[in-house]
Order: C-alpha cells, then sequence, then structure tokens
C-alpha cells in the first residue's frame, strides 16, 4: 500500500510538471514557431552554399557521398535532431535558473519531492515536444518525396529520438548542479552543445572524420541515433546493425542519466551544507 501511494504520488508530480511547463511554454508561442521552422531555414542556408560552392553537379556529388538524394531532406532531418539536443541539454539548468531567478527555487524544498527526480522530470515535456516537432518537420519533406512512412516506421524513428535525448538528460543533470553551485554556467552550455553538434554528424557523415574522432563519437548517443534515422527517413531502409545501435542507446541512456543522478545529488548536497541553494 504505501508503495502504490508514493507511486501516484509521482503520477501527481510528473503531471504537475507537465501542466506547469506546458503553461510556460504557451506564452512563448512565436519561439515554438521559430524552433519549428528553424531546420528549414537552416538547410536552406547550406544548400545554398552547397550549390554555390558545387554548381549543377553539387546534388550529385551529395549523393555520392551521401546516399541520400534529397538534400535539403537531409539537411532538415538534421536541424531537426540538432536542436531537439540542444534544448534538451540545457533544458533543466535552465528551468533551475529561472526558479532561482524568481525567487522559488528553495521552495522546492518544502516538499518531500526527490529533487533530482523533480528536475529529471522537466525533461519530459520537452522532450516530447521536441519529437511531436521533429516529427512535423520531417513529414511534409517525406510526403513530397511520395515515400510516407508506415506508422511503425513513425513509431520507431520517433522512439529513436526519444532514446537518443535520455542520455542528455543525464549530461543536463551534470549542468544542473553545476548551476546550483555557479549558477550562470551557460558559457558551459554553450560549449557541450558544440561538442555534442560536432560529434553527432547531424550535417554530414561521420566517416568524414579520422578514426580517433568516430571512436569518440561513438560514445555520443546522438550520433548513433542520426544515423539510424538518416538511414529509416531519408534512405527509407533499416541498416543490419539497427538492433545493436538501438541497444547501444539504451545502455548509453542508463550510463549517463547514472552519471547526471549521482553528480546532481552530490552537489545537491554539498550546497545543503554550505548555504549555496538559498544564494543567488
Amino acid at each position: 500500500m504505501p508503495a502504490r501511494k508514493a507511486g501516484a504520488g509521482q503520477l501527481l508530480v510528473v503531471r504537475g510538471v507537465f501542466y506547469k511547463s506546458y503553461r510556460i511554454m504557451s506564452r512563448y508561442v512565436g519561439s515554438l514557431v521559430m524552433i519549428l521552422v528553424m531546420p528549414y531555414m537552416l538547410g536552406g542556408v547550406f544548400m545554398g552554399i552547397g550549390y554555390a560552392l558545387g554548381g549543377p553537379s553539387a546534388a550529385r556529388n551529395f549523393a555520392a557521398n551521401t546516399g541520400v538524394k534529397n538534400p535539403f531532406l537531409y539537411m532538415v532531418l538534421g536541424g531537426a535532431m540538432m536542436l531537439a539536443a540542444m534544448i534538451i541539454i540545457e533544458n533543466t539548468g535552465s528551468a533551475i535558473r529561472e526558479e532561482q531567478m524568481i525567487g522559488t527555487f528553495e521552495l522546492h524544498y518544502l516538499t518531500p519531492n526527490n529533487m533530482a527526480l523533480l528536475w529529471l522530470y522537466h525533461s519530459l515535456p520537452m522532450g516530447l515536444l521536441m519529437t511531436a516537432m521533429f516529427a512535423a518537420d520531417i513529414a511534409p519533406l517525406v510526403a513530397v518525396e511520395g515515400g510516407l512512412l508506415s506508422p511503425l516506421e513513425w513509431l520507431a524513428a520517433g522512439g529513436i529520438l526519444f532514446l537518443s535525448l535520455l542520455p542528455l538528460v543525464g549530461i543536463g543533470l551534470v549542468l544542473a548542479a553545476l548551476t546550483v553551485r555557479f549558477k550562470e554556467v551557460w558559457a558551459v552550455i554553450n560549449t557541450v552543445n558544440s561538442v555534442i553538434t560536432l560529434l553527432s554528424g547531424f550535417y554530414y557523415p561521420l566517416e568524414l572524420f579520422p578514426r580517433i574522432v568516430r571512436e569518440i563519437a561513438a560514445l555520443v548517443p546522438t550520433s548513433h541515433a542520426a544515423q539510424l534515422l538518416k538511414d529509416i527517413v531519408a534512405r527509407a531502409t533499416l541498416p543490419p546493425d539497427a538492433m545493436q545501435k538501438v541497444a547501444l542507446l539504451a545502455v548509453l541512456s542508463v550510463a549517463y542519466l547514472a552519471a547526471g543522478w549521482a553528480t546532481y545529488r552530490r552537489w545537491e548536497d554539498n550546497a545543503r551544507r554550505t548555504g549555496e541553494l538559498s544564494k543567488y
């Protein structure tokens, strides 16, 4: 019975986080629209650069190097994944910083909730929103191609994207710990986002890099998701090692989340002892 009550209590906490998050998001419709159209804007810029440098043979060269006939679909796909990854990484730290700035951060510690778990919940609504935006970005281009994905393929693509975002939540918890300790950590967040973007291969195949870089990129979860989604969506094929990559994503999710959880709890305990929780 106590376990059932605890489970029901956690569901109420999750519901409250979803309600608060979506109420806040509803105030920034313009920002959501910008996030939705930005992959198209970035894709258009890169297409223009490609045609300016490659001329009439640009599309042919792109297909030879990537195996994808539609470069715009490839670019939009990478852009949608890149924005989802960047937003998830900064989401937890920015949520804590906003609570600090408006003076409500320590009020959470008056509740019996596990704070690391509470901040972890804040990534769920944003993760689902970014998965929905990914589908909204890709669906029109896939439809124009005349190759609509089956419901199972859409489910697989959405599941792979969401699974690839879970390890980034672990990174977000580490950055959240830094936010509790150092308050302003945007320089660190931007550096982490840059490294992950570079090693994920959102806009280019990782095979272009030296072997050592590719081995480091193998530790970045979004690199595997990018390859899988490019195969499923852009190349309309399922690679033979798909299940191995999905299993690796699951392992990375557990590892990153565990590391993020342990880091945040350690910094939180230190902040309790030193009074950092109340310093903004």
